[in-house]
């Protein structure tokens, strides 16, 4: 699909429609015209069926399903939840929720790299979103079910052979513990410093509280938001600093890190660990695609976008163009360090969207990811078993410390 959809591009220009069965489609190519597209039309389009229904799981709306006013309000009712102070205070527990799982670790052996990762994602949206933890994990009452969800794929036609299908872990049929820990704080139980306190806060230009159902949706959203996306990304980037020898490199910065601080905003925004980590992203676009309909007719770029055609942008194939990143298949994390000269790089950057419906947790997420690896950095080395696996090699720094001495 995605060789299809670069030959389009190359034959026909930055903006490219085609017939995908019976639907009309338009990819849209350009950075220029993607940033164009999803910042200035954005609320000419709206997404899929399918791709709510993979965020929904069996609840209601959030903000990564909602539309038009209703999402607009429920961004505001967010955003100081994903500010700078309170990403901060976050990283508490991304630090200690790594920890814990380092400490489960073999000084030396084997390890499922890709349901470590779930499990920690898991773990790390329930303590921030709710001050709950995994069923087996200390105090930890949400069960397993609950916090790891079911396995969901879709297509906007319904057809299983479609060409382009949405795959992603979901929310389960039954939420009980996760409801039943809503509905007491909502109901007046002692708040906490976590996203569901802020939603029970949360208060309208008018004045009005956030119902019961509207809590629901966004909660069991955030509680799933991460689960494809940060684990995927995680393997990849350990896969490409495995491949390139670049592990000892995030050793050697891990170790320079204040023991104090493993949690200073200011100290990750400026590590070689967050450019590897945006290399990483720019190679393995978590959203191959992101994908529109069209809900009003607009122009654009000399186009004109009819109501209910479908419309493509692709990071995956932007973030590979030669345009923007020259030697685009190498991997070269300098393009992402302060100062680097070739500045074109962030131009065509989209592993979060791009616009007003820009992920609103993408700095968390940037942020959680960078301390994690260097977390693991400090502790294991990691080494890829096979590359058609997610199976890694840890072993214990110490033991290599000791060896050496």
């Amino acid at each position: 699909m995605l060789g299809f959809l670069r030959d389009l591009s190359q034959a026909h220009g930055n903006v490219a429609a085609f017939d995908l069965g019976r639907a009309r489609c338009v990819l849209v190519n350009g950075a220029r015209e993607a940033r164009e597209l999803l910042t200035e039309h954005e609320y000419q389009l709206h997404k899929p069926e399918f791709l709510k229904a993979s965020n929904r799981g069996h609840w209601g709306d959030g903000l990564t399903t909602l539309e038009g006013r209703a999402w607009a309000d429920h961004r505001r009712q967010l955003q100081p939840s994903f500010r700078a102070l309170a990403v901060a205070k976050r990283l508490a527990v991304v630090n200690a929720c790594t920890h814990d799982m380092l400490d489960r670790w073999p000084a030396a052996g084997p390890v499922d790299l890709a349901h470590e990762l779930r499990v920690l994602t898991a773990r790390i949206a329930l303590r921030t979103v709710l001050s709950a933890d995994l069923q087996g994990f200390g105090s930890g009452t949400i069960p397993f079910d609950e916090a790891y969800g079911e396995d969901f794929a879709g297509t906007g036609s319904g057809d299983p052979d479609a060409p382009w299908v949405m795959t992603r872990p979901r929310a389960p049929r039954r939420m009980d513990t996760v409801l039943g820990l809503i509905d007491a704080r909502i109901l007046g139980g002692p708040g906490r410093e976590d996203v569901l306190s802020d939603l029970v806060h949360a208060r309208t230009p008018q004045g009005q509280a956030m119902a019961r159902d509207e809590i629901v949706g966004e909660v069991i959203q955030m509680l799933y938001a991460g689960h494809l996306t940060i684990p995927f990304s995680l393997i990849h980037f350990w896969r490409d600093l495995s491949r390139h020898g670049l592990c000892d490199t995030l050793a050697q910065e891990a170790r320079t890190l204040p023991a104090a601080e493993p949690t200073n905003l200011h100290a990750l925004a400026g590590t070689q660990a967050l450019a590897l980590l945006k290399e990483s992203l720019r190679l393995h676009a978590p959203a191959p695609v992101l994908y529109r309909e069209v809900a009003e007719p607009f122009e654009m770029s000399g186009h004109r976008f009819d109501t209910g055609m479908a419309v493509w942008v692709s990071p995956a194939l932007l973030h590979l163009d030669a345009r923007y990143h020259p030697e685009p298949h190498r991997f070269k994390p300098e393009r992402f360090m302060p100062g680097y000269a070739e500045r074109t790089a962030m131009v065509a950057f989209f592993p979060f969207g791009a616009g007003p419906r820009t992920c609103i947790g993408s700095h968390q997420a940037l942020q959680q990811m960078t301390l994690t690896v260097l977390t693991m950095a400090q502790r294991y080395t990691l080494r890829e078993v096979s590359a058609t696996s997610s199976g890694f090699y840890a072993r214990a720094l110490q033991d290599v410390d000791s060896e050496c001495h």
